[in-house]
């Protein structure tokens, strides 16, 4: 051997000896790794099978137990014969053998056992006790129904029982998974590091060496070790690695390396895939894919600790669908489940993430509205404006199979703002108000507390009887009488009365504001102005009363309607009116509301003659700036400083300040609320010009209205 080749291998030497220790090293490690990994795919492989086992088992159980209640109720009514009862029989019993199979299967695994072992135990107790129950009412259904009933009624106590440890068991499998992808990770960790120190120091090595091979298995390396990062920190349930998949397909150890990081990727996706499936049998309902009872008691324990922290309300809803038990009997449990997909699906469109939908099971759903702002009153209407929402949705009829249905839902409704004693109280009391409005009929919605529901009621029954009021002629104008320093009568403010025939006559305070929230007030104010115009033209026609003018309220909401101007003067061409001694009313937070379209409008009703007052004016934002441009005729002292100038409540300056804006603007002033001569003669010492209170007359009918001004205008004549 030369010299020259034996100083080649002398360099040569170490170069490659590091080269070897480090593919033996990395070789050893992903070896430890792929096995590792070919026990955890069998591990995860058995654990999904158990997981499906679980939720075939549970889906099975619900059918014999429908099954076994159906056969109980045609016993009971007579529909089934003693052959077809003892078929069902049958069928009930190879069922259950074959379920006995599968209990048995399912406690005997080993992820069941390392999972919760008491409760794999309990549920092959329960069920066998619930396989005897069942055994036994099946056998005795011909003879006795009644006997029968009793078994059943066991067997509900069993099924109640393991589905309960069916459910702890879905949520400690979870658990595992989640242990169990920790302690997969922990070791991707750890080989990560060791292919990525190992890689480091070959790479400086054979750099000097071989730079266009080291090149190239450099970037193999790092592909590799990208591809553990990514195994390690992902938490999407697919994961791509497309760099590694096209590594696979070329030769040499890495592309073998490759293919396992390829398995080991594959695993780790069984895995998550069987945590999620685990996740949704502990926490979701296997037909609508709606939370179930046990996550919907975490979000009530959440929102109920939120509202006493923030004193907001919680309402709690809960749907029953009406007849759905008729409809799984007459069309199968498979007919059921699609309706209960429509359902699930309506409620979710019409609900857009307001609140949680929840099923729990079956065809019952419950609905959680938090942070309900307001009393207990505007709290419950928010909830039962939401409930007839989801009972509207129901009305159009359900296309399935050929078959058209019409279905509605029974709603109880419980109202929560503070922690309850125990934990299930809130739904319990849904619960007693769904079945009283089940007594009442289909589509009920009931609430729980005795007096939300009677004062909604209430509210409901005055809204109906509010829109009949009008047609019955039980709205009647009342007048209050305004006057002048003289006493002369200058006119009258125009109140609105309902002269209930059961009720007698109520105050506009108990029915103005439901009329305003329901948009009655639209109407009503335009019967108001109607009946105001009419009776100025006819007062025309009469000397002693021809200059009286009529002041009337305009709320917020009707003088706000787009064709607002056009209807005041289509009402005053039709009757006549002299639009001079028309006067309307507004509030300072109607002005206040888009200012610019209130004095356009304002300005176009005071071209057509009409005359404006500032009601209740140094009770809101009233300043001299926007005082200024808006076309006022007249302010009104709110009855408040009018009270407190002989009570000391009111400094007589603020009236003053009142009287001398008004005398400023050229306005009219007038105060309201003037009870008795002391207070109108420190008004007129203040500058007051103009009084409206019970000093000269309480509102009166129209009839003691004309008589109480014909008196005075008699006697203010020279004798």
């Amino acid at each position: 051997m030369k010299a020259s080749h034996r100083l080649r291998l002398l360099l040569l030497l170490p170069v490659v000896t590091v080269v070897l220790l480090a593919t033996v090293i990395v070789l050893l490690s992903l070896h430890n790794i792929r096995g590792h990994f070919a026990t955890s795919g069998a591990a995860q492989h058995a654990d999904l099978e158990v997981i499906a086992r679980m939720a075939d088992f549970s889906r099975r159980i619900n059918e014999v137990h429908n099954a076994t209640i159906s056969a109980l109720r045609g016993a009971m009514a007579d529909n089934l014969d003693e052959l077809q009862l003892y078929r069902q029989h049958r069928n009930i019993v190879d069922e259950l053998e074959q379920l006995d199979g599968l209990v048995q299967q399912l406690t005997g695994s080993e992820l069941m056992i390392s999972a919760n072992h008491n409760s794999a135990h309990e549920l092959q107790e329960e069920f066998r006790a619930y396989r005897h129950s069942v055994i036994m009412a099946t056998d005795v259904i011909a003879v006795d129904p009644q006997v029968a009933d009793e078994f059943i009624s066991q067997a509900a106590a069993h099924f109640r029982e393991f589905s309960l440890y069916t459910s702890i068991v879905s949520g400690r499998l979870a658990e595992r998974s989640q242990v169990r992808t920790t302690e997969q990770n922990a070791l991707v960790n750890n080989a990560l590091w060791q292919v990525l120190i190992t890689g480091l120091l070959s790479l400086l090595l054979l750099f000097s060496v071989a730079f266009l091979v080291a090149r190239r298995a450099s970037t193999q390396i790092l592909q590799i070790a990208d591809a553990l990062t990514t195994l390690s920190r992902s938490e999407q349930q697919e994961i791509p690695l497309p760099q590694i998949e096209a590594m696979q397909h070329g030769q040499g150890e890495l592309a073998g390396i490759a293919g396992t990081l390829l398995k080991f990727r594959n695993a780790i996706e069984r895995q998550r895939a069987a945590e999620q499936k685990a996740f949704e049998l502990a926490f979701y309902d296997p037909v609508t894919g709606l939370p179930n009872r046990r996550l919907l008691a975490e979000h009530l324990e959440h929102a109920l600790a939120l509202g006493q922290k923030n004193n907001t309300w919680t309402a709690l809803l809960l749907l029953d669908l009406d007849g759905f038990k008729t409809i799984n009997d007459l069309h199968g449990h498979r007919f059921g489940d699609q309706l209960l997909a429509e359902v699930t699906g309506r409620f979710t469109a019409q609900l857009q993430d307001h609140g949680t939908l929840a099923c729990l099971g079956g065809d019952q759903f419950v609905l959680l509205l938090d942070g309900l702002n307001g009393n207990s009153r505007d709290a419950a209407l928010q909830a039962r404006q939401l409930a007839k929402e989801l009972a509207g949705c129901l009305q159009a009829p359900v296309q399935l199979q050929d078959i058209t249905l019409y279905i509605s839902a029974s709603i109880g409704i419980s109202m929560i703002q503070q922690p309850p004693e125990l934990p299930e109280q809130p739904l319990q009391f849904a619960e007693a108000a769904m079945y009283q409005a089940k007594t009442e009929g289909r589509g009920i919605i009931r609430f729980h507390d005795a007096g939300i529901q009677q004062r909604l009621e209430e509210r409901a029954f005055m809204e109906l009887e509010l829109r009949q009021a009008a047609e019955r002629d039980e709205l009647v104008l009342y007048y209050q009488p305004q006057v002048g320093n003289n006493d002369k009568v200058d006119g009258a403010e125009v109140l609105l009365r309902w002269q209930h025939p059961q009720r007698g006559l109520i105050p506009p305070m108990d029915f103005i504001p439901l009329a305003e929230e329901t948009g009655l007030i639209i109407g009503i104010g335009q019967w108001v102005l109607e009946q105001a115009c009419a009776q100025l033209a006819q007062w025309q026609q009469d000397p002693a009363l021809a200059e009286l003018s009529l002041a009337v309220n305009v709320s917020a909401r009707q003088f706000s309607e787009a064709g607002f101007v056009q209807q005041v003067a289509d009402i005053l061409h039709a009757t006549g009116a002299n639009p001079h001694r028309l006067k309307l009313e507004l509030t300072e937070s109607t002005l206040l509301h888009n200012m610019e379209d209130t004095i356009a409008r304002m300005q176009e009703l005071q071209q057509l003659g009409v005359q404006f007052s500032l009601d209740d004016f140094g009770t809101g934002y009233a300043s001299l700036q926007y005082l200024q441009r808006l076309p006022l005729d007249q302010l009104k002292i709110d009855r408040s400083f009018v009270q407190g100038l002989l009570s000391g409540d009111s400094d007589p300056a603020i009236v003053r300040a009142i009287i001398a804006m008004g005398q400023a603007l050229h306005l009219e002033v007038i105060a309201e609320g003037v009870e008795e001569r002391s207070q109108q003669q420190n008004l007129a010492l203040l500058g007051c010009s103009h009084y409206q209170g019970y000093l000269f007359s309480a509102p009166v009918p129209l009839a003691h209205f004309e008589q109480w001004c014909l008196q005075h205008h008699n006697a203010s004549q020279p004798a």
